[in-house]
């Protein structure tokens, strides 16, 4: 077996082609293990970045489809949140109109014990003859009012009286119109109220001379009012407003 003389690279790289199974003798021996296993390092390195991308795609993936649902949380609280205030202000309409409707039925009451009592007050000089229906006192309030007797604007106001009646005065025989403002918050307006109705039913009715009466459960509102032309029904009775 002949012997290889190896004097110049270019012997060497004869060498190598007609002995290629030492080449990765002589690759090891330049190039060291290290940097000879650098592709792969380089591959697993890529590989390892690729896995990374990846997860990071999921992950934003994941963090935007957890945004969206917090938005469409964020939506769905705002939208349960007016539907709240709706209900709130829906029940607070039905308890305002509630306690509308409580003091409503609370002075009808009222002035259907005045209907019912005004026509049995037996102690005192006043006597309640007739009691007007609201048909009858629409029809006089009409009636004084086409005779230009009062105005228009009284004519409302009288026409939205709680109770006018026809009566007399027992000790003179006098007759008298009677005025009446019936509440079950008595106070000063209603007095005012029943004076103002009352000069009104003056010029309405002819000849008679209108008395303001007042009805409530709280007249101890009215006990140190002074109003000797005003009268307060209590019970069967009435009785002028003189402290």
């Amino acid at each position: 077996m002949s012997m290889t003389v190896i004097r110049t690279t270019d012997d060497l790289l004869k060498a190598l082609r007609e002995h290629p199974e030492w080449k990765e003798a002589v690759r090891i021996e330049i190039l060291g293990e290290e940097l000879l296993s650098l592709p792969d390092l380089v591959k697993e390195n890529s590989r390892q970045i690729a896995e990374n991308s990846r997860l990071i795609a999921e992950n934003s993936r994941q963090i935007a489809e957890n945004s969206r649902k917090i938005a469409e949380l964020g939506e769905r609280i705002d939208q349960l949140t007016e539907i709240m205030r709706q209900h709130e202000l829906r029940l607070a309409r039905v308890e305002d109109r509630l306690s509308s409707v409580v003091g409503e039925i609370t002075e009808e009451k009222y002035r259907r014990t005045f209907a019912s009592r005004v026509r049995k007050v037996e102690s005192g000089t006043l006597r309640i003859d007739t009691v007007l229906s609201p048909e009858e006192l629409s029809k006089a309030v009409d009636n004084a009012s086409a005779k230009s007797m009062i105005s228009e604007d009284e004519a409302d106001e009288l026409a939205v009286a709680d109770v006018v009646a026809f009566g007399h005065i027992s000790t003179t025989g006098e007759e008298v119109t009677v005025v009446a403002e019936i509440s079950n918050t008595l106070h000063i307006h209603d007095v005012l109220r029943a004076i103002e109705r009352a000069n009104i039913a003056a010029k309405a009715v002819s000849n008679r001379r209108a008395i303001p009466v007042v009805m409530g459960p709280n007249s101890n509102a009215l006990t140190h009012m002074d109003h000797p032309d005003v009268w307060l029904v209590e019970n069967h009775s009435a009785r002028q407003l003189i402290t």
